[in-house]
């Protein structure tokens, strides 16, 4: 006797399932691009912080390097040029030169191998030669001075050198000059010479002057350049 054996269902499909459509290309390389920056900003950070809160990393070096930029020669050699000399003359020939009451003015330098002293000629010498300056002294002072004879003006020749020479002696006996004691009253001037033999090669630049003083423990001498 036969049996009718009826076969098993075949297993069903299910409608189909569409493809997934593939990533844009642009869009995985920028992601990946966010994700390789993420990751070395971490890393930096982590650098910084010494990867974690409880341990402290070394702070981070910075490296200033400061340019100093030097000053050119020409630049220093005018600064030094301009810079102001140590000594420098107060007055120059024709100046009304005053100093405590004295006022002298120079209105000539004149260098020779003669002068006229006691009404005679006399010579200065094969290596030498006199400075005669001519000047006008005016006594602004309160008391009487002696030109010739009681030294009431302390003065000096100076040359390049800055050698210092002291007038003749006997400067009453220049032609032209005041006598010796003839007291030049307060608020009068004369005419006056002072005499300075000096080497033939010496060149005059600085004439200076003051009053003298037994008081003054420091006397300002007044300068006046002869260049």
């Amino acid at each position: 006797m036969s049996q009718n054996v009826t076969p098993p269902p075949m297993p069903g499909y299910g409608p189909p399932v569409p493809p997934t459509p593939p990533k844009n290309r642009t869009a995985v390389i920028a992601s990946v691009a966010a994700v390789a920056a993420a990751a070395i900003a971490a890393a930096v950070t982590a650098g910084l912080t010494g990867g974690s809160e409880d341990e402290a990393g070394p702070a981070p070096t910075v490296t200033v390097t400061v340019t100093e930029e030097a000053v050119p020669e020409a630049d220093t050699a005018e600064a030094e040029e301009a810079a102001p000399s140590d000594v420098g003359a107060d007055f120059k020939v024709g100046d009304r030169a005053s100093n405590e009451g004295v006022v002298v003015k120079i209105s000539k330098v004149v260098e020779s191998d003669t002068i006229t002293l006691a009404g005679a000629r006399k010579k200065a010498g094969a290596e030498a030669k006199y400075v005669t300056l001519k000047t006008v002294v005016t006594n602004e002072t309160k008391a009487s001075m002696d030109l010739t004879c009681s030294l009431p003006i302390v003065n000096a020749l100076i040359d390049d050198q800055e050698r210092r020479f002291d007038t003749i002696e006997n400067l009453y006996e220049i032609a032209g000059n005041p006598e010796c004691n003839a007291q030049l009253q307060p608020g009068f001037k004369d005419e006056m010479e002072f005499v300075y033999r000096v080497p033939k090669d010496a060149e005059p630049v600085t004439w200076e002057f003051y009053p003298f003083d037994l008081e003054a423990a420091e006397p300002t001498p007044a300068l006046i350049d002869l260049t």
